[in-house]
């Protein structure tokens, strides 16, 4: 009888935990889509690759023929507060209204010596960096 009893409460147990599963299914909604349509990637562009290269070989007088002073400004707020790259990776790309955007991750040191990564997106239209973020 016991052997009984414990057997009824642990199917009692197990139908309310069933039940209690499909009513949080039933009263809980789906989450909302993405607000955010994904786009295609695309490979990456040469003229940020080049000046993503630049970047990476410290070459100043490369960059100053590559953009004008405008997004050479951009381009060093953009990576603050490094003050030393190691690194600039190709993270990916998307085209999106003609322009196509390109992310990279750079990293450093900042002033103190401590290790620090930023990202950057360059837009770049008709083959050229006309924008940094």
């Amino acid at each position: 009888m016991s052997r009984l009893r414990a057997a009824l409460g642990v199917l009692v147990f197990a139908a309310g935990v069933i039940a209690g599963v499909l009513a949080a299914q039933l009263v809980n909604p789906p989450p909302p889509p993405s607000p955010w349509a994904s786009l295609a990637s695309v490979e990456e562009p040469s003229a940020s690759a080049a000046v993503a290269s630049m970047i990476a070989h410290d070459d100043a007088q490369g960059l100053s023929r590559a953009l004008d002073s405008q997004l050479l400004q951009k381009l060093a707020q953009a990576i603050q507060p490094l003050v030393s790259i190691d690194t600039v990776e190709f993270t990916g790309a998307t085209e999106t209204q003609g322009d196509i955007l390109a992310g990279y991750v750079a990293g450093g040191t900042d002033q103190t010596g401590n290790g620090v990564i930023i990202g950057v997106v360059f837009r770049v239209r008709d083959g050229k960096v006309v924008g940094v973020n």
